[in-house]
């Protein structure tokens, strides 16, 4: 019977000393108990130990490794310029929270430079017209990295999922590029909508619902659904939007994000 606890700590001191030497595995085994951490407290300390963990590993040349986290998003651009590390967490009152890094490739430097993305979505007005930074981000968990180029322009837009609370959730259509300063940078005057050109957009939907928002590479357009209140009287009250059958697209033209309504897919 003595032997099994023996085994026990020598399995476990096994698992301590792997992961130590093996980050992508130490990070997996981090992410899994955020997972399933009992309370915010936990959820917060498990968190501080994998931002640092991750800014460690991605500050190193080789990057690859990660793609197998659960509930870890890497994009990676299609220049290998840019990448993003995104995941959310979840806490008791049904909010969300997001937490990241970028990593971006510094032409003045030879070098890459790795950001951590601080979301302050709450305190952020108007969200849609507003030009921030990896300092003052609008969160959320990207799921699609799309790089474009115009003339000398690079554009890496993002789309993403928000969980929001427990009335409603949120996609986005974000961009990331670095301004004429150098420095990292997030919305800019390149998309239109129905209510003229905005920095990102943002849509809001009830919670437990389905939306689309996603790239159609053959069609180069990024394609939604269109969403509308259950009632023309609930106007405003996101918590009653949902796809009414219909789409609505983006199509990139000379660096703009050219609205189309009403988008026929059948073609």
């Amino acid at each position: 019977m003595v032997k099994y606890p023996i085994l026990f700590v020598l399995l476990f001191f096994e698992t301590i000393v792997f992961s130590q030497t093996n980050p992508e595995n130490k990070l997996k085994i981090l992410f899994d108990k955020l997972q399933f951490a009992e309370n915010d407290d936990a959820k917060d300390s498990l968190n501080t130990v994998i931002s640092s963990e991750l800014e460690k590993f991605i500050s190193e040349k080789d990057i690859s490794g990660l793609e197998g986290i659960k509930n870890l998003s890497v994009l990676i651009s299609e220049d290998k310029k840019v990448a993003f590390f995104t995941w959310p967490v979840l806490y008791s009152d049904f909010t969300y929270k997001y937490y990241g890094f970028v990593r971006y490739y510094e032409t003045d430097f030879n070098r890459y430079a790795v950001e951590k993305l601080s979301d302050k979505s709450e305190t952020i007005v108007n969200p849609e017209r507003q030009t921030l930074n990896p300092e003052n981000w609008y969160g959320a968990f990207y799921y699609k990295l799309i790089y474009k180029r115009y003339k000398k322009n690079k554009q890496y837009v993002l789309l993403g999922w928000d969980g929001n609370d427990d009335l409603t959730t949120k996609k986005t259509v974000d961009i990331f590029y670095i301004d004429e300063n150098g420095e990292p940078a997030f919305g800019k005057d390149v998309f239109e909508s129905e209510d003229g050109i905005k920095k990102r957009l943002i849509f809001e939907y009830k919670e437990g619902i389905s939306m689309s928002l996603r790239y159609d590479k053959k069609k180069d357009m990024i394609i939604w659904d269109h969403l509308s209140p259950s009632q023309p009287e609930l106007t405003g009250h996101y918590e009653y939007y949902g796809p009414d059958l219909t789409f609505d697209a983006l199509k990139f033209e000379k660096g703009i994000w050219k609205y189309i309504p009403d988008i026929d897919l059948s073609k």
